[in-house]
């Protein structure tokens, strides 16, 4: 990985480009072009959470549910490529068990051919027959965000929700997974405030995904992110009283998501990444322009470049962002044992 930008050279950057294509399974960089291999579909832009290291009181709520008529028109040009694309998550900003046609617009991900629909939930909601419902409706991954496993904690980082509702909810969903849908992923993710590089870090790591044990199968994913700023939009450090963020100054590799993932708001707007919430880097309006044109355009090809020359961090939203670098597992990477006893 490039760390200065006296190391940077063609060789280099080919290695980082490789890299990419691997990551997306393809051959090479420029196969991605062909059509986005990932999506984040955004069909609520409301929560019923207010957790200090969100952005949601900056966030753009004007149009709080996606059209109808949008989100059909999404979802037929994806089907045009349903072989090609490898997953549709149908959530983005918002708590997408908000939006009460969650169930008919997952099918209708599942009718377009789409192989993996995924969501991601803070659980608060995800009763036994909302859990039901959309694993039958075809749901095929599924993310829960808790972030802690202790009362206090939990209340203090998902403020407005209940720590002993959504740990029911959470524990009864695995019960319907097993019942309905066994080969269904859960995926249980945490935002730690912590420097997740640091032993203490890693013991958190370690306490959280030994709790979760006696619910996960081994096809089920366990893990943690680091704090992050959203792209230098937010001072999180700030809001959370001293919390521990991802960005790391200048840093030259290029992120995957210029070659892998179109991010789609309720309003149709296409953002640059996860981070841009309000899409103020504004890459296309699928109101107007199909997926194709916009992946296609200037304002794509000029990230791409950027990115691909280790120029990223002329781009305010990408400078120091290591939000993709850092997803935390101790599975099969630290001995245990000497944890807790270095």
């Amino acid at each position: 990985m490039i760390t200065s930008l006296e190391n940077l050279s063609k060789q280099s950057m080919q290695a980082e480009m490789d890299q990419i294509a691997r990551r997306v399974k393809l051959e090479n960089a420029d196969d991605a072009l062909h059509f986005p291999k990932y999506f984040q579909l955004e069909t609520v832009r409301v929560c019923d959470a207010k957790c200090p290291f969100c952005a949601i009181d900056e966030w753009d709520k004007s149009t709080p549910l996606m059209p109808d008529k949008l989100y059909e028109k999404i979802v037929s040009e994806m089907s045009e490529y349903s072989d090609w694309i490898e997953a549709v998550c149908i959530q983005r900003a918002g708590e997408p068990l908000l939006d009460k046609k969650l169930v008919p617009r997952i099918r209708r991900l599942k009718e377009a051919g789409i192989n993996k629909v995924t969501m991601s939930t803070n659980a608060s909601l995800l009763t036994e027959k909302r859990a039901t419902d959309i694993l039958e409706a075809g749901l095929d991954d599924i993310m829960l965000s808790i972030d802690s496993v202790e009362k206090e904690t939990y209340e203090k980082m998902r403020v407005g929700l209940n720590f002993e509702n959504v740990m029911s909810n959470i524990v009864t969903l695995f019960e319907v997974r097993d019942r309905v849908k066994p080969e269904m992923i859960v995926r249980v993710r945490g935002v730690s405030m912590q420097d997740l590089r640091t032993v203490e870090g890693r013991r958190e790591v370690l306490r959280w995904e030994e709790f979760w044990d006696k619910y996960k199968k081994p096809h089920d994913r366990i893990y943690m992110k680091q704090l992050h700023n959203w792209g230098n939009q937010i001072d999180v450090e700030e809001k959370t009283e001293g919390g521990h963020n991802a960005a790391y100054g200048d840093i030259y590799h290029p992120c995957i998501l210029p070659w892998s993932t179109m991010h789609i708001t309720t309003m149709g707007i296409v953002a640059l990444c996860s981070m841009d919430y309000d899409a103020k880097f504004a890459m296309g309006d699928l109101n107007r322009e199909t997926i194709t044109d916009i992946w296609h355009n200037e304002k794509w090809a000029r990230i791409r470049k950027l990115h691909s020359t280790g120029e990223r961090n002329q781009i305010e939203m990408c400078r120091g962002c290591k939000l993709f670098d850092l997803d935390f597992s101790l599975e099969n990477k630290l001995d245990r044992k000497e944890l807790f006893e270095g």
